[in-house]
Parts: C-alpha cells; sequence; structure tokens
C-alpha cells in the first residue's frame, strides 16, 4: 500500500537509522552536524622580539567531537607571510619576524562540518617586534701597518639589552667571536683592507638580525717620520753636548725609534764611540771594522723626544752627531748629521 511518501527517501531513512549515525556525526540538517564541535587552545612564548628572532605557538588541547573528520588548523602570523597550514601531527609552529612592527597572530580551525574556535590564552595575541638595542663602533676608523703586515683593531660594546644571553661577532674574515652579554671591548687583527664586522643577540627567542658596524681600515705606511737635533745655546762649549738631543715623530703608524753615531777626530786621530762599553775608540779608516755597539738605538718619550748622554768629550776635538727617525713600518728618513768644532 502506498502511504504518500517516496519510496527513495523511505529506503534513506530506515539506512540511516539502522547505522546508527544518530550518535554519530547527524543526519544532514540536524544540530550535531551544523555544530561541529571543533575547539583548541594555543600558547605563544613570547609576544615581545627582536628582528630576526622567532616565536613559537604550542598547540595546548584540540576537541574535535566529530573526529571521522579531519582538522585543518591555520596561522596567520600578521606580517603578510603566507598563512601556515599545521601538519597533522604537528603541535608546533614557528615563526621568524624580520622586520619591526606589531603583528596579531590568528588561529583558525576548520574541518567538514564548519569552522572551530581557536583561543590564544596569552594576554596579549600580538607580536611587539623591535630592533635589538646596543652600541657597537671601533675606537679608531684607521689604522697603519707595514706591507704585508696587519693591525690590531679594538671593538667597543654598550649598551646591550639585559635579556641577550650571548653576543656574536662575525669580523668578516671568515672568524667569528662568542661573547658574553658584559663584555664592553674586545679585539681582532686585521689584514691590510678595509674590513667591517656584524654583531648578532641571541636569546631564548633565536639570533637577531645582524647590526654591522662602521668600517675599519688598515693602510700601509709608505711615509718616512722626520726628526730633528736640538743644537745647545752653547754649541762650541764641550760641556754642552754631555746630553744629545733631539725629537722625532712620525703621522701614521708612529715612532719605533732613533739611531744615534757618535764621532770625535783631530787632524791626526779619529774615534767612534761605542754605546756597549761607553768609551771612545780609535778608528783607523781600511782598517777598524765597526760594530753594532757603535749605534744606539733610542726610543722617544710621550712628546717625541729622544736623548743620549755622552762622556769623553773636550775642546780641540770636531764632534760629529748622526742620526736617523724610523717608524714602526720601518720607514726611515736617511741619516742626517751635524759636525761641531769644540773650542772651549
Amino acid at each position: 500500500m502506498n502511504t504518500g511518501r517516496p519510496r527513495g527517501l523511505a529506503a534513506m531513512l530506515t539506512l540511516a537509522l539502522g547505522a546508527g549515525t544518530v550518535a554519530g556525526a547527524g543526519l544532514l540538517g540536524s544540530p550535531a552536524w551544523a555544530a561541529g564541535g571543533l575547539t583548541g587552545t594555543y600558547t605563544l612564548d613570547s609576544t615581545s622580539i627582536w628582528t630576526g628572532q622567532q616565536v613559537t605557538l604550542t598547540e595546548g588541547e584540540l576537541v574535535d567531537e566529530t573526529p571521522e573528520s579531519v582538522a585543518e588548523r591555520t596561522v596567520d602570523w600578521g606580517d603578510g607571510s603566507p598563512v601556515q597550514t599545521l601538519a597533522a601531527e604537528a603541535r608546533k609552529a614557528t615563526h621568524k619576524y624580520a622586520a619591526v612592527g606589531s603583528y596579531p597572530v590568528k588561529v583558525q580551525l576548520k574541518d567538514t562540518d564548519g569552522e572551530g574556535t581557536a583561543t590564544i590564552t596569552n594576554t596579549t595575541t600580538t607580536v611587539q617586534v623591535a630592533t635589538a638595542i646596543g652600541s657597537y663602533k671601533f675606537n679608531v676608523a684607521s689604522n697603519w701597518s707595514w706591507e704585508g703586515g696587519g693591525a690590531t683593531a679594538k671593538l667597543l660594546l654598550s649598551g646591550i639589552p639585559a635579556t641577550a644571553t650571548r653576543v656574536w661577532v662575525d669580523w668578516g674574515d671568515g672568524k667569528t667571536s662568542l661573547l658574553g652579554p658584559t663584555t664592553g671591548s674586545t679585539t681582532h687583527y686585521y689584514p691590510v683592507g678595509t674590513h667591517a664586522a656584524r654583531i648578532t643577540l641571541e636569546n631564548a627567542q633565536g639570533k637577531t638580525t645582524p647590526v654591522t658596524t662602521r668600517a675599519y681600515t688598515v693602510k700601509v705606511d709608505y711615509t718616512a717620520p722626520s726628526s730633528t737635533l736640538t743644537v745647545p745655546r752653547k754649541p762650541a762649549r764641550a760641556s754642552y753636548w754631555k746630553t744629545i738631543q733631539g725629537t722625532a715623530k712620525d703621522g701614521q703608524i708612529g715612532m719605533d725609534s732613533v739611531g744615534v753615531q757618535l764621532w770625535k777626530w783631530t787632524a791626526t786621530k779619529d774615534y767612534y764611540f761605542n754605546f756597549s762599553t761607553r768609551k771612545w775608540v780609535r778608528y783607523t779608516p781600511g782598517k777598524t771594522k765597526i760594530p753594532n755597539a757603535a749605534v744606539s738605538w733610542r726610543g722617544v718619550d710621550s712628546k717625541g723626544v729622544w736623548k743620549v748622554p755622552v762622556p769623553g768629550l773636550s775642546k780641540g776635538y770636531s764632534f760629529e752627531v748622526d742620526y736617523v727617525a724610523v717608524d714602526r713600518a720601518g720607514n726611515d728618513n736617511g741619516w742626517k748629521y751635524r759636525v761641531q768644532k769644540l773650542t772651549s
């Protein structure tokens, strides 16, 4: 007998009830089908970082009342990067921020039953990204060296934030130093050329975007120093030459020393001064071999003054002072001399 219902619909209803679908996904159009029952809680490990660092989103709990459907979980990190879809087994997601700004993080849940509710449990769901503070500079912009040499550069560090746990210095020549956050300065030997260091801070959120220092240049010093001999007020008197002195300076790499050689003679006899024995030694041209002790190398003081005490001078001699200045690059200004007749 025909009850007026379409046989096809009756058959579908009987099949659905027999399969027990009321306790499962529910009938098409029923409240159970529409609600879906999909919720999740999430936590960010930090909402305040520096450029170049990353945050980690951790899933605390995911409740899916319709487990026969696969939940899709996506994260919008708020910085314009592509929305990230979490793999089925993933419970964490990380993201690195490259620029300063405020970035709202959103998690979306969805399955075949519709969208669910995702809650980020942090006080704020906005990640604040700032530039890592700190000052990093070389104490001088350039230094001088000899050809094929180098110079030791001193890097000054200040204002490093207390939350940094490590400080990395990439010297730009293939070498790296790891420093503590309270380090105020460090040094590095550079060859001739122009160099810059890159400073990277690190803490639990990873490494920051590096900060590059201004250039440090090691130049070759080809310029000779200069030197003078101080002539005493009464140069003809032997007693005024008890201490010989002068000045020397170098405008680039700096002074090394001044070489001094002393002579005296009469019409028949020549002498050189031996700085080791502190005595005048007879010299015969073509026979006497001049020792290294005939030259004294003298450093200069903070004012560039060099001094040599000389005993044994008296009237009747011609007295000669030979001197030359040498800088730390090995440049010299050539031997200079002064001859003085001692009459008293």
